[in-house]
């Protein structure tokens, strides 16, 4: 059977049934070196011919280790260089390629770690040595499992070497880099107020010409303004042909009147935003064309800086036409407002591109240093006009009066500070407080404009009557479920969107699509921080493990308590102990995957357990004293759901028994919660625990005068004559005690449920005051 079982998990030979034969163990360890080839002799076929074991997959794990452990040199190489000369562009590299290697070692030690545990479960299985007239394949197999075993270990080791360097290499470009950033906002160079400034800028005037002639980087730098010009004026002439098109398409866009300014901008976001990503997509390929037909090597990296930032620019004109434009929202609904943002799109789409570029410059050294310092100073005071010129005029209208004073003053506020900051000679920090304030601007702008653009077009899908809505509830799912569905997506898109302008946020102060990208991506590839693996792809896999575990624990709960249950005998109380122990179970079990996905181990969980223990020593005492009750009122039950119990001289059914507290529901309607913990410490009555059947005892003074015989049978006749007294057992009466002037009888009976105990006890008092008042027989209750 061990060997069939072997055979059938592809780690026994084929060979291993027949007569014993001399066995050469093979060695498998982790390298590039390929495994040596069937001979075709009479020996065990090893498992990586059919695809299957260790042997198959090691040679590729050896590789893709070997491939690492070069990419690691190499990033630990450039950044321990003698030059020292490592920019912030070269560093996004770097940090690009470290992320790789650390995803790339990660699953490698997720796979490795599978074939150990394999390996780890078949010796155990086998056994560490050899037993008596063992069969001589099974003693190949173990040998050649442990060898597998240290194999294995071996490049789990390495593995985790390799990831935990890639580790300490990120943290090393990520200092590295924050160390450049501090450098170059603390920097300070000449003042312009210097003539030592203009000196040196006369000085490197051979310098600055020969990036404009061949060699150079700007040297196709007419074309490239050749280029730029042509696809703006593409730009500015397709937009309004655009809009044209999509209005004949059916897209939803009118003229704002003067109380309706905000609502037809809502109403016309989706044809905003379209016009502006037909005009990016124009732009883009405009530029492309022009770059590929025209520029050698596509323009180089100042061409490829222009054709990242080129779609942004369309996307600015293109939305900013139906907004701006003689016809847009803004045309009759205020003209005053749209005077003072005439332009404002196209101000802003050509600033992005020059700051773009401006980091292109920078970065590839095309001009000296002053020069590239003039031109910053140039740009960053543009900005700062632009943007209080703006505000100033906004603050004459009446729709923006509420926040133009106050962006006018900030805006006030960042242009003194630019000013003061060139004064003194720090160019760079002008510079970059400059560049991000407008990169993140346009990222708000744009990302807002996304967001209301998905939001109603879920709206128009998903609404009821909507284009998806009539086609799926003939499908027989509900519009609440469809409105549900809409609002998921929708906040789904506006966190997306969120992390987008994040992305943006923690860029330099450029507006590059590729280092927007890579941001973006790497908050889905995500870090590995004390052992924990924290993206943005393992927080949505755990969002939507836990969103199918609680509808598979839901459905699972209804198959077990209306199919499964009506074909048992369990009691109702029985049957709800089953269910919550089998919810909290489950419940259980998914929060253990999650912390595996999440790759929390105990040793993370240290400082949580240590924190919990402290809780529960000052404050959690009666929290977990409750919920240890409520695990043991689920096993023991001694109360269930249906029991009618008194606890604390209060009486009622129990409804419900969760982890923490129990429901009674009392005669009132009302509905008591008492902590589990008191049904362990205190005493509590069960009147149905012994079953579902209860008893009555009324006592009664009967005159000494009476015959005891005669109050007997009365007393049993009214009895009798009640529905919900049962016959068996026979109701009784005894006497109980004997007084100068009275006989103490007890009549106690045996009810068809005790719940029904206090109005038979009204029906029987009535009954026996009639009955022995007809016979003139004065009886009290003792």
């Amino acid at each position: 059977m061990l060997s069939v079982g072997l055979l059938f998990a592809g780690l026994l030979p084929p060979g291993a049934f027949a007569a014993p034969q001399a066995v050469t163990p093979q060695t498998n360890t982790v390298s590039s070196k390929p495994a040596p080839k069937d001979t075709g002799k009479d020996s065990p076929r090893d498992p990586a011919s059919s695809g299957l074991g260790w042997t198959a997959v090691s040679a590729a794990i050896g590789r893709q280790l070997d491939d690492n452990v070069t990419a690691l040199q190499q990033v630990f190489a450039t950044l321990n260089r003698k030059d020292g000369n490592t920019g912030n562009s070269e560093l996004e590299s770097l940090s690009s390629r470290i992320q790789k290697v650390q995803q790339s070692t990660q699953d490698a030690v997720t796979q490795i770690q599978s074939y150990d545990n394999i390996i780890e479960s078949f010796l155990k299985i086998l056994g560490p040595n050899a037993v008596e007239n063992e069969d001589a394949s099974v003693t190949a197999q173990r040998q050649q499992m442990q060898q597998n075993a240290r194999s294995v270990k071996s490049a789990l080791i390495r593995a985790k070497l390799y990831n935990l360097q890639a580790q300490q290499l990120n943290t090393a470009i990520n200092t590295r880099r924050s160390r450049l950033q501090q450098a170059a906002l603390s920097e300070h160079t000449v003042s312009p107020l210097a003539p030592r400034f203009w000196n040196t800028l006369l000085t490197e005037r051979a310098e600055n010409r020969f990036s404009l002639h061949a060699g150079g980087v700007l040297a196709d730098w007419l074309y490239l303004l050749i280029g730029c010009a042509i696809t703006f004026v593409t730009i500015g002439f397709s937009s309004p042909l655009m809009l044209r098109l999509l209005k004949r398409c059916g897209a939803h866009f009118r003229p704002a009147t003067e109380d309706s300014v905000k609502e037809v901008l809502s109403a016309s976001i989706i044809a905003i935003t379209l016009n502006g990503a037909l005009e990016a997509l124009i732009a883009t390929l405009t530029w492309f064309i022009w770059a590929a037909a025209v520029l050698p090597d596509g323009g180089g990296p100042i061409g490829s800086v222009i054709g990242e930032t080129i779609p942004v620019c369309g996307f600015i004109i293109g939305a900013g036409l139906p907004v701006f434009g003689r016809s847009g929202v803004l045309a009759q609904g205020n003209p005053g407002e749209r005077k003072a943002l005439r332009g404002v799109d196209w101000i802003l789409a050509i600033s992005i591109l020059l700051l773009d570029l401006l980091r292109a410059f920078q970065a590839q050294d095309a001009f000296g240093q002053t020069l590239q310092l003039l031109l910053e100073i140039a740009f960053s005071i543009a900005i700062g006009l632009c943007a209080v010129d703006t505000f100033r005029r906004l603050g004459n209208q009446n729709d923006t009066r509420g926040f133009a004073p106050s962006a006018l003053g900030v805006s006030s506020l960042i242009l003194a500070i630019t000013v003061i900051s060139i004064l003194l000679g720090y160019v760079a920090f002008a510079f970059t407080l400059n560049g991000w304030l407008l990169s993140l601007g346009t990222g708000v702008a744009i990302v807002a404009l996304l967001g209301l653009c998905w939001r109603d077009v879920l709206e128009r899908l998903f609404s009821e009557g909507g284009f998806f809505s009539r086609r799926l509830i003939q499908l027989g799912l509900p519009q609440r479920r469809l409105s549900q569905i809409g609002v998921i997506l929708s906040g789904l898109g506006n966190i997306l969107l969120l992390l987008l302008l994040f992305s943006i946020a923690q860029t330099d102060g450029n507006f590059s699509v590729t280092d927007i990208t890579s941001r973006f991506w790497l908050l889905f590839v995500g870090n590995t921080i004390h052992g924990v693996k924290i993206s943005l792809d393992t927080v949505v896999l755990v969002i939507v493990l836990a969103v199918v575990a609680y509808y598979a624990i839901r459905q699972t709960r209804m198959w077990i308590r209306d199919r499964f249950f009506p074909t048992t005998r369990l009691d109702i109380g029985s049957r709800t102990s089953i269910l919550s122990i089998f919810t909290y179970c489950s419940w259980i079990l998914v929060g253990l995957g999650i912390l595996s996905i999440s790759g929390v181990s105990v040793q993370n969980l240290t400082w949580v357990v240590s924190a919990l223990s402290v809780g529960i020593g000052f404050g959690l005492q009666s929290i977990v004293q409750n919920f240890v009750s409520g695990v043991i009122l689920m096993a023991e039950r001694p109360v269930r759901v249906g029991d009618m119990v008194e606890i604390a001289g209060t009486r009622g059914d129990i409804k419900r028994i969760s982890i923490r507290a129990t429901d009674i529901g009392l005669s009132d309607g009302s509905t008591m919660i008492v902590p589990n913990s008191q049904f362990i410490t205190t005493s509590v009555k069960n009147a149905t625990l012994s079953g579902a059947t209860g008893t009555l005892n009324l006592t009664f003074q009967v005159p000494v005068a009476t015959h005891p015989e005669k109050a007997k049978s009365m007393l049993l006749e009214v009895a009798a004559h009640r529905d919900e007294v049962l016959a068996t057992p026979a109701p009784k009466v005894r006497v109980s005690a004997i007084t100068a002037d009275s006989l103490i009888v007890t009549l106690s009976v045996a009810l068809t449920s005790a719940r029904d105990a206090s109005s038979v006890q009204d029906a029987i008092l009535f009954d026996v005051f009639r009955r022995f008042r007809s016979e003139g027989i004065a009886i009290t209750t003792a």
